[in-house]
C-alpha cells in the first residue's frame, strides 16, 4: 500500500506504535498530543546541561545507492547522537521530522521507523515526537537532547595538548569509491566498507569516557573528514596542529589484512583525510595524561585511540611533519555547498 491511499492519520498512527518509551518520564510521548511531555528532573538525572542538536538527511544528498530503508533510518538518529558523542553527553530524546513523497510503499516506512527506533534504543534515547509532510524525495530531520555535566568543546585545545583519534578512517570513503565503481576490492572488503557507510556507529560510549576522563580539551566528530575537523578546532581554539601521517589508523583491521587491496600510501590518506562520513571523534588531551598509565591503557582499549599529533602555535598552520620536513594540509573535506 501507498502511504497517499493509508492517509495522514492512518500514517501517524502506524509510525507512532514503531516507537517505545518510559511512560514514567515520557508521561506524553510521540503522536500522543501536540507535544511531548517530559519529566525534567526524572529525565536530566542530576546532569547539569542540556545539550541539543539538529541534523538533517535527504535522499539525493546523503543515501548512497544500495542503502536500505532500515539504513536510512538508522543514519538519521546516529548522526545526530554522533554530535551528542563529541560533547561527551548522554543522548535522552530524539524527535524525527520526515518529507515523504506520496508513493512511498508502507513498507519502506515501516522500515525506515525500525531504523530509526533501533538506534535510538541501542544508545538510551527515546523518540518522543516529530512530524511529516508531503515531499519530493525522502528528507529526514532529526534532533537530539541529551545531559552532560562537563561538555567538552571544540575552542579549548592549547599548544602542546596531543592530537588523537577513536578507532580507525577511512571505510566510508573506501566504500564511496566502490559504489562510484572508482575502485574494485574483494566482496568481503566491499561488504566492511558498505557497513560502516550505510550504517555508522555513534561513538557515544567513547565520548562519555574520553570526556569523564578528565584530560580532554577539545572534541569533535569526524563526520566531514579529518582535514576539515582539525582545521574546525584550530580555528575555534586559535592554534595549529602537527600531524604524524603514519599514525593515522587508516582503514580497520578488517580492510587492511587484505594483501589483495592495493592502495599507494597517497591514496590511503586521501581516504583518511579527505572524505567524510566516518563519524570517529577527534579530540585533544592534555599531555600530562601520557603520565597516568592506567588512563591510557584504558582509553587505547575502551576508544581504540590513536595519538597522531599535537597541537602547535596558529601560525605555524595545520601539517603533516615528516621527519624534520613539513607538508602543508589541504583543507577539503565534505561539505554541502
Amino acid at each position: 500500500m501507498k502511504i497517499e491511499d493509508l492517509g495522514e492519520i492512518r500514517l501517524i498512527e502506524r509510525i507512532v506504535k514503531g516507537f517505545h518509551g518510559d511512560k514514567q518520564i515520557v508521561p506524553v510521548g510521540a503522536g500522543e498530543d501536540d507535544c511531548a511531555v517530559i519529566d525534567i528532573e526524572k529525565a536530566k538525572a542530576g546532569y547539569k546541561y542540556l545539550i541539543v542538536t539538529t541534523d538533517t538527511l535527504q535522499e539525493s544528498t546523503h543515501f548512497p545507492a544500495g542503502i536500505s530503508p532500515f539504513q536510512m533510518g538508522w543514519s538519521i538518529v546516529a548522526v545526530n547522537l554522533s554530535d551528542i558523542a563529541a560533547m561527551g553527553a548522554y543522548p535522552f530524546a530524539f524527535t524525527i521530522a520526515m518529507g515523504i513523497p506520496a508513493q512511498t510503499e508502507t513498507s519502506f516506512v515501516d522500515e525506515l521507523v525500525a531504523g530509526i527506533e533501533k538506534c535510538a534504543f541501542s544508545y538510551n534515547a527515546v523518540v518522543v515526537g516529530g512530524g511529516i509532510t508531503r515531499s519530493k524525495e525522502l528528507i529526514l530531520n532529526g534532533t537530539c537532547i541529551g545531559f552532560a555535566d562537563n561538555p567538552v568543546r571544540r575552542s579549548r585545545a592549547r599548544v602542546g595538548d596531543l592530537i588523537c583519534v577513536t578507532g580507525s578512517l577511512g571505510n566510508a570513503a573506501l566504500a564511496v569509491k566502490v559504489i562510484k565503481g572508482e575502485l574494485e576490492v574483494p566482496d568481503r572488503v566491499g561488504a566492511v566498507a558498505k557497513r560502516a557507510l550505510f550504517q555508522p556507529v555513534p561513538r557515544v560510549n567513547e565520548g562519555v569516557l574520553i570526556a569523564n576522563s578528565g584530560v580532554a580539551t577539545a572534541m569533535i566528530d569526524i563526520s566531514d573528514g579529518l582535514a576539515l575537523s582539525i582545521a574546525e578546532i584550530a580555528k575555534r581554539s586559535n592554534v595549529g596542529a602537527e600531524l604524524y601521517e603514519n599514525d593515522i589508523p587508516i582503514l580497520s583491521e578488517e580492510i587492511r589484512r587484505d594483501e589483495s587491496l592495493n592502495l599507494s600510501k597517497r591514496e590511503r590518506r586521501e581516504l583518511a583525510c579527505y572524505y567524510g562520513g566516518d563519524y570517529e571523534l577527534l579530540f585533544t588531551i592534555d599531555p600530562k595524561a601520557l603520565q597516568n598509565e592506567e588512563l591510557m591503557k584504558r582509553l587505547k582499549r575502551e576508544v581504540q585511540m590513536s595519538i597522531i599529533g599535537k597541537v602547535v602555535p596558529p601560525e605555524e598552520g595545520i601539517y603533516f611533519k615528516k621527519g624534520e620536513t613539513k607538508e602543508m594540509m589541504e583543507m577539503k573535506g565534505y561539505q554541502h555547498f
